[in-house]
């Protein structure tokens, strides 16, 4: 008994440590795109205070997205309402079929997105 109570212990442990290393490697992930993001900014003279300042118009907006479709890249109309449909898209909606701290999560995910707000560009 206290050998399979052993065994089931260690392969908990086991996989909180890969949770951790995963973690780990997102947070650097994302440090190293934070950087790399400012060092791009820093190059165009510009701090993310300013860029997240920045309003555009629909003709700025259009002539963008004619670029970016040239690029073959996806088009920036998420942002036109300044930002808020980008903002709800980055941090999904509760389900609603998972009652049990639901809550909790919808807090936990309302302070991420507020978190990650200054990093969106």
């Amino acid at each position: 008994m206290t050998d399979a109570r052993d065994r089931d212990t260690e392969a908990y442990l086991a996989r909180i440590r890969r949770t951790i290393e995963e973690s780990n490697r997102l947070v650097e992930q994302v440090g190293l795109r934070i950087r790399e993001t400012d060092r791009m900014l820093e190059q165009q003279g510009l701090t993310r205070e300013q860029v997240m300042a920045m309003r555009f118009s629909d003709a700025q907006i259009e002539a963008a997205n004619e670029e970016l479709k040239r690029r073959g890249m996806d088009p920036l109309e998420q942002w036109e309402a300044g930002g808020a449909a980008a903002q709800e898209a980055s941090v999904p909606a509760p389900d609603p079929a998972d009652a049990a701290g639901g809550d909790e999560l919808a807090e936990r995910q309302r302070k991420f997105g507020m978190m990650m707000k200054p990093f969106q560009i």
